[in-house]
């Protein structure tokens, strides 16, 4: 089994195994795990804010515990050129450099908390 960083974020949207009522969700083999680590929470507004990974962390989750929607992207990231997140939702970037950087920003004057754990 190939050794490389997975996402785990898949797992919901995996195709089924199996026919008929016999139908379960696919698994996903995670060949080794690494250290997590949790970081201070943020709160994003509507000033694109940068977060980074700490280097010799190869996968950072994002999750958006706030109830508004945030967005992410590039430098100049905004709510209507980012990519969204729901409340309650998340993403996750795996097999990532120790240069990976993101940007997040919400909508207008709204504000979420998002908060952060990485892997090794």
């Amino acid at each position: 089994m190939a050794k490389d960083h997975i996402s785990v974020e898949p797992l919901l949207n995996q195709s089924a195994i199996g026919d008929g009522s016999d139908k379960k969700i696919g698994m996903i083999p995670i060949d080794t795990a690494g250290v997590a680590s949790h970081r201070t929470a943020i709160t994003v507004d509507s000033t694109a804010q940068e977060i980074t990974i700490t280097p010799g962390k190869r996968t950072i989750e994002i999750q958006n515990f706030g109830a508004k929607n945030i967005y992410y992207g590039g430098v100049s990231v905004t709510s209507s050129s980012g990519v969204k997140i729901f409340p309650s939702q998340g993403k996750v970037f795996s097999n990532v450099s120790d240069t990976f950087s993101i940007y997040l920003v919400a909508d207008g004057v709204d504000t979420s908390e998002v908060r952060i754990v990485e892997l090794s």
